[in-house]
């Protein structure tokens, strides 16, 4: 089964929700309301075999980290991007990352389509696989 999950943190209170086996589309929409606010998480996870993908962030970039099938550590990066340091809260916590470890939105988006296909083709280069 696949569930998606994702915060909501109005001012003290979190509200955490979970869907189970969700439309594409659901998804989509889910990483669309993170603002790096109220909405600063989403993840995909399914259960067996366990593998795991977390999109942080928001609104413009985004922290997509994850786990394999085979227990490997994932991250989508954008090497091109450089070393300057960005400030950018992801499940609701500051964080200060490297500007090359953050995509935008349609990578973010791209990166859960491979992720639910199984990854067909192995990972792109882009994946930082540990």
């Amino acid at each position: 089964m696949i569930r998606l999950a994702g915060d909501d943190r109005d001012g003290p209170k979190t509200r955490d929700w979970e869907v189970d086996n969700p439309a594409p589309e659901r998804i989509v929409q889910s990483i669309a309301t993170l603002d790096g606010n109220r909405w600063t998480e989403v993840s995909v996870t399914e259960d067996a075999p366990f593998r795991h993908l977390s999109i942080a962030g928001g609104p413009d970039l985004f922290l997509v980290t994850g786990e394999s099938i085979d227990g490997e550590i994932l991250q989508l990066r954008n090497p091109e991007c450089g070393a300057e340091e960005v400030r950018l809260v992801c499940g609701g916590q500051m964080g200060i990352f490297e500007r090359s470890d953050l995509v935008g939105r349609d990578q973010a988006v791209e990166a859960v389509s491979e992720f639910l296909d199984g990854f067909p083709d192995g990972f792109r280069s882009a994946w930082s696989v540990e």
